[in-house]
């Protein structure tokens, strides 16, 4: 290594830079990675900070609307009841039905699991026969959260139409006493209620369980 002590000093420079050049090429690759990032931050930073103000007023809402829908989540029957009532306009008391409790049904929409709360409205007596119009009124009331008296809610309810069977009551009581006769063209309108269910969804966060 005695040329090394052979070496001036511009002799020396230039070797320290070649020793130094690939170091110096691998930080300058680094840093321009850096900047292309930051550009592209700022280029992303309109539309992130609109998503920002999206999410932030969707939460505003949900939070506004957390008393409103709070009834409806934690007391469903009541919550029915009351509907039901507010759109009947004749002889309906509360014998007349009844809600089963929710039941969960777990399920995925996309890759979020999501868990689905039905309510079951029954309706007691066989015999009874509803107008269409009343029947209108019912699914209005459910699921747009309208109030006792008609007025529709400030917000939208929780609750959607999931399953509806109705049936002529003129219809169904003419072929069941005489099978081989055709209906009349023209039916009463008297409908009797055979299933009438509600649903609504949440969110679902798995668990899931650590190996240790």
């Amino acid at each position: 290594m005695k040329w090394l002590q052979n070496l001036d000093s511009y002799t020396s420079l230039i070797l320290v830079c070649l020793l130094a050049a690939p170091a110096l090429g691998y930080w300058c690759y680094q840093q321009q990675l850096a900047i292309e990032a930051c550009q592209k931050a700022i280029a992303d930073a309109p539309r992130v900070l609109e998503d920002i103000g999206g999410m932030q007023k969707k939460v505003e809402i949900v939070l506004q609307n957390r008393s409103v829908t709070a009834a409806a989540t934690q007391a469903p029957r009541d919550y029915f009841e009351g509907q039901i009532l507010a759109a009947a306009n004749q002889n309906l008391n509360r014998n007349d039905f009844t809600l089963n409790d929710p039941t969960e049904e777990n399920t995925t929409v996309g890759k979020q699991p999501v868990t689905d709360f039905v309510a079951e409205v029954r309706w007691l007596r066989k015999e009874l026969s509803l107008p269409l119009a009343f029947i209108y009124a019912v699914l209005f009331n459910c699921e747009s959260g309208a109030r006792a008296g008609g007025e529709a809610g400030s917000v939208q309810s929780i609750w959607k139409l999931r399953k509806l069977e109705i049936v002529n009551a003129t219809s169904d009581k003419f072929v069941s006493a005489q099978p081989d006769v055709v209906p009349p063209l023209e039916l009463e309108d008297r409908w009797s209620i055979r299933q009438m269910s509600f649903v609504r969804r949440e969110p679902r966060l798995e668990q899931r369980q650590q190996s240790k």
